[in-house]
C-alpha cells in the first residue's frame, strides 16, 4: 500500500493492518520515524528531454525509423518481430518516429518473496548500439 495523497496520515495499512513505521525503543524518542518500506521514484521525464535535447543524441533516438538491415539479421529490437507487431497494431503510435518505446527489466521479481529490496530498470530501446563505448549515456 502507498500512503500517499488520501492515505498519507495513516498509520497501518488499510488491508492488512501491518505497521507503516518501525517501533521505536523510547517512547520520548526525538528522533524520527523508520518507515518499513519506501519507494525511490526518479521521473523519466526529464531525462527524455535532455535526451532530445542534443542534435546528435536526437538523431540517434530517431534512427531506429531510418535504418536499413540486411534480410533475416536482428541488431536491433526494431528488427524483431515483435516490433513490427506492435507498429501494425498501432499505427498512429508507430508512424512518428519521435515516439519512445521503453522496456521494464526485473531481475527476479517477486513480490511476496524473501527480498526486501527489488531493482527495477527502464531502458529506452531507440538508442543505437554502437561499437564503441566512449559515449555512455544512462537513463
Amino acid at each position: 500500500m502507498l500512503f500517499w495523497k488520501d492515505d498519507k496520515h495513516l498509520k497501518f495499512c488499510k488491508f492488512c493492518g501491518h505497521a507503516r513505521y518501525k517501533p521505536t525503543r523510547s517512547q520520548n524518542s526525538c528522533r524520527e520515524k523508520s518507515a518499513y518500506a519506501t519507494i525511490r521514484y526518479l521521473p523519466i521525464t526529464p531525462r527524455l528531454q535532455r535526451l532530445y535535447a542534443s542534435s546528435t543524441t536526437a538523431e540517434h533516438m530517431s534512427w531506429h525509423a531510418t535504418h536499413k538491415t540486411e534480410c533475416g539479421v536482428m541488431c536491433h529490437p526494431s528488427d524483431a518481430e515483435a516490433w513490427k507487431y506492435f507498429n501494425e497494431t498501432h499505427p498512429d503510435f508507430a508512424s512518428k518516429p519521435c515516439n519512445v518505446r521503453l522496456g521494464l527489466c526485473a531481475d527476479g521479481f517477486a513480490p511476496h518473496g524473501q527480498y526486501g529490496k527489488i531493482i527495477f530498470v527502464l531502458a529506452s530501446y531507440h538508442y543505437t548500439i554502437q561499437p564503441s563505448s566512449k559515449d555512455v549515456y544512462e537513463i
